[in-house]
């Protein structure tokens, strides 16, 4: 489970800024490959929503699909 104190976009700056693994770990790519794919989604239309940032909507499914946690657990 997602075990840190912080939430939504604390939680992406902490993946970014913490062991490079850990990106790895928790998402399934590298933060390479999650930038990649935010600029990608960003060139097809997609953006923040009024309060969440594509980074942490993003993190969220890639972080479901790696767990395969229902959105239940992972919205707590």
């Amino acid at each position: 489970y997602h075990t840190s104190l912080l939430s939504g976009e604390g939680w992406v700056l902490e993946l970014f800024t913490g062991h490079p693994e850990h990106i790895c770990n928790k998402l399934g790519v590298s933060a390479e490959v999650f930038n990649h794919l935010t600029l990608t989604l960003r060139s097809y239309g997609h953006s923040n929503s009024r309060f969440v940032l594509l980074e942490e909507q993003l993190s969220t499914f890639l972080y479901v699909c790696v767990t395969g946690l229902p959105m239940r657990h992972v919205r707590e």
